[in-house]
């Protein structure tokens, strides 16, 4: 079990931090930059470092790719893609046409809590 997060990662949390600055992150740096954690801008930033930071490890630094493209990133890495909310799990929303990068990116987020009416908590950049 993991605890909910409910505000910013603090600073020097290594799960949002690029490799090239001392963290385990392999994704892009976000713009504006957070100088304490410098993939946050970035949805895919942050769902990545927050999927590994429940896991406890850097086990999937490999989600690292846009966001329309992040269902099938998982299934390449072996993960478990549902089509409902998971405690801890990747939600992946279209924009336009799944897999066409000329009408969007999508957006990515992290489910913290799943409540007894179905609705959920989440948390992303």
């Amino acid at each position: 079990m993991f605890s909910m997060r409910t505000s910013k990662p603090g600073a020097g949390n290594k799960f949002y931090i690029r490799k090239a600055n001392g963290g385990y992150s392999t994704c892009i740096q976000g713009k504006p930059t957070d100088k304490d954690c410098n993939v946050l801008a970035n949805c895919v930033g942050y769902a990545c470092g927050r999927f590994n930071e429940i896991i406890g490890s850097m086990k999937y630094p490999s989600l690292n790719c846009n966001a329309e493209n992040f269902i099938e990133r998982a299934k390449s890495l072996g993960l478990e893609v549902v089509s409902y909310p998971v405690m801890g799990g990747i939600m992946v929303m279209q924009k336009g046409a799944t897999l066409s990068g000329n009408d969007g990116a999508g957006h990515v987020y992290v489910v913290e809590d799943i409540y007894s009416d179905g609705s959920i908590y989440t948390s992303e950049s």
